[in-house]
């Protein structure tokens, strides 16, 4: 009978072979096709170098324990293509045996699954971001509130010393069974937030500097990668694990552009958009900008790529993103508006305390009445209101000036953007701070859409609080007493 090998070679896979110690005896010729390097030269345990990085420690203690244990294998790893990149693979393997049961090796196949990984994250993402999310996090929040009251209530009659023990133990049941309940809401909430924004003050050169080596693997051998980078440049703000994302996009963007090769240059800089320059972009508004871009030079071919989500993640920061093409040169440029110095935020009273007007517009019942009474501990004028109908009819009597509105984002009827624009109005000079706590992350996302709202999240402590105000108001906030706000006693 010939060799079984001879048919291997010609199997649209990569097949191989181990020895009892599971070192490598054969490698078919696709394998060659696919990194790029002779077969033979794999052999053994040299096929391991071709393992990426992040994955050979936890591949090495796969594979051998499935060795040591003499039982099947399958991993999912990244490997290395003949074009530089890294690719995602599945092995499988059987333990073979001869007629006296004695352990041979082992006889496997590794197939590429990088489309299907792809097809994957992409269902996840479509599934996180969809209806039946948005439908868990509004029934979740809802549950919360419900279960809130039970709880308190059972807490208020437990301390019922007149109980009998039956009643006691009713009571118990109802907590336990809430309780639970409430672990079930959390998962709800868990399923249906979408990622957090870590949004803060960076300087927008070193982080290109640092994703470098990433942009490099992600390109391959093919494409040269160059940049010029400004230094000084004013910091932005922005989540740096978001641009990281766009840096990576752009650059997998260039790979499927350039199959032949080429270059990518990347580069900072400033801007200042005019009235005219805006005109020409409405996503783009007057002002500073630094700018990153990214320029493909070589002959290039649609990758069918997909750029609205980069333009997504430079809204959210801000920014604007803008795409020209130029014979063989591509570029694509994000502005991102340059943060204002601190050094411009203004100075004048030290520490919590303040005499301005403001007007708190929060439904929650515990909520407003724990920050009224926290506002006015700092000498705040508080105007107190638990709709936006009632907090308008208070600015319209209001004879003085309004310095502050803080306004929960869900309002019954009307929310808190709609009321801040109404406002606004009669009273252009008022500033806002919005809060919130609902799982949807409304005011979040009006935050990635307009850099220069103010916002706080719920739960918020005192302190942050007042610090946030201090800070809104324009006052340079520091303080001599190191007693934690929170801390203090409330009228």
């Amino acid at each position: 009978m010939s060799d079984p090998r001879l048919a291997f070679a010609a199997l649209p896979a990569l097949i191989w072979t181990s020895g009892p110690d599971g070192s490598c005896d054969y490698l078919n010729e696709r394998w060659t096709e696919y990194t790029g390097h002779p077969a033979e030269d794999m052999l053994g345990w040299k096929w391991l170098d071709l393992v990426h990085p992040e994955d050979r420690k936890r591949m090495e203690a796969d594979y051998g324990a499935a060795v040591a244990a003499k039982g099947p294998i399958r991993l999912e790893f990244r490997l290395l293509f003949r074009d530089g990149d890294y690719r995602w693979v599945l092995g499988v393997g059987e333990p073979c045996y001869d007629a006296k049961g004695i352990f041979l090796g082992y006889s496997g196949c590794t197939t590429d699954i990088t489309d299907r990984r792809a097809l994957e994250q992409r269902l996840v993402e479509l599934g996180r971001t969809g209806e039946i999310a948005q439908l868990a996090g509004g029934i979740a929040h809802d549950f919360n509130n419900l279960l809130t009251g039970i709880l308190g209530h059972v807490t208020l009659l437990l301390d019922e010393r007149t109980l009998s023990p039956e009643a006691r133990e009713d009571l118990a049941q109802i907590r336990h069974a809430a309780d639970r309940a409430a672990t079930l809401s959390r998962h709800l909430l868990a399923f249906s937030r979408r990622p957090q924004l870590a949004p803060r003050s960076l300087d927008l050169s070193q982080l290109v500097s640092g994703t470098l080596s990433a942009i490099r693997q992600v390109v391959g051998s093919a494409i040269e990668v160059s940049h010029e980078l400004e230094e000084g440049l004013e910091p932005v703000l922005a989540d740096p694990a978001q641009l990281e994302q766009v840096l990576l996009k752009l650059g997998a963007h260039a790979r499927d552009s350039m199959p032949g090769g080429g270059r990518l240059r990347l580069s900072t800089g400033r801007a200042q958009v005019d009235d005219a320059m805006a005109a020409s972009r409405p996503e783009l508004r007057p002002g500073d900008y630094v700018t990153l871009q990214l320029t493909n030079i070589g002959v290039q071919q649609d990758s069918g790529a997909d750029l609205s989500a980069i333009a997504g993640i430079a809204r959210q920061s801000g920014g604007h993103v803008d795409v020209r093409t130029e014979g063989d040169s591509t570029s694509v440029t994000l502005y991102i508006p340059r943060l204002a110095a601190e050094a411009e935020i203004g100075s004048g009273a030290r520490g919590h305390e303040g005499s301005e007007t403001i007007l708190l517009v929060e439904d929650d019942t515990q909520v407003r009445d724990v920050a009224r009474r926290a506002l006015e501990r700092a000498g705040y004028s508080v105007l107190v209101a638990a709709d936006a109908e009632v907090a308008i009819a208070f600015a319209d009597r209001h004879p003085g000036h309004i310095h502050l509105l803080i306004t929960d984002v869900v309002l019954p009827r009307v929310n808190g953007r709609e009321l801040a624009a109404r406002l606004a109005i009669h009273r252009p000079a008022i500033k806002v701070l919005y809060v919130s706590g609902t799982s949807d992350g409304a005011i979040a996302r009006h935050r990635m859409l307009e850099p220069d709202i103010e916002f706080l999240e719920k739960p918020f402590a005192l302190d942050g609080l007042l610090r946030k105000v201090r800070q809104i108001l324009g006052v340079d906030f520091t303080t001599e007493d190191a007693t934690p706000w929170a801390q203090r006693s409330l009228v």
